[in-house]
């Protein structure tokens, strides 16, 4: 799934609820690598998405993406946003994020300490080839943005 395997956050290097000042930081450090041909990994480049290829070229339209307000909610919709289950998905550990994320959001309501782990939950699901797994995305993503919590993400 393309809006999530090349988003322009994994591009970028960065969660979708990365601070203005944290966004410039990595865009100064990951244009000036690319622009010399070095490559740059990041924590959040989740090898379960498969390679990922930056060039000068996807970097700066990755960047150019974010930081337009029409599309930065449509890209983040699609990404990882920073909660405690996404510690262990860093660290490859897919079943401890999946537990926690489940935990907090099966039989639940979204709320103001959970809605990033609707949003995780559902981005991860997505990914999976069983059709029950991606209904269960498509679920956590529609009660997010259905929630009143939704403006806050």
């Amino acid at each position: 799934m393309n809006l999530i395997t090349q988003n322009p956050y994994r591009v970028a290097g960065i969660l979708s609820n990365t601070t203005a000042r944290e966004l410039q930081k990595q865009k100064i450090k990951i244009r000036a690598y690319t622009k010399v041909g070095k490559e740059i990994k990041s924590d959040f480049d989740f090898q379960i998405l498969g390679n990922i290829d930056r060039t000068e070229d996807s970097v700066n339209k990755a960047f150019a993406n974010i930081e337009q307000n029409q599309n930065k909610v449509n890209h983040a919709l699609f990404w990882f946003s920073d909660d405690l289950g996404l510690q262990h998905l860093i660290a490859g550990n897919d079943e401890k994020a999946l537990e926690i994320w489940e935990k907090v959001t099966t039989g639940k309501d979204v709320n103001s300490k959970n809605f990033c782990a609707f949003n995780n939950l559902g981005t991860y699901k997505l990914l999976s080839k069983n059709k029950l797994d991606i209904k269960k995305g498509i679920d956590a993503k529609i009660k997010l943005i259905e929630s009143a919590y939704f403006e806050t993400f």
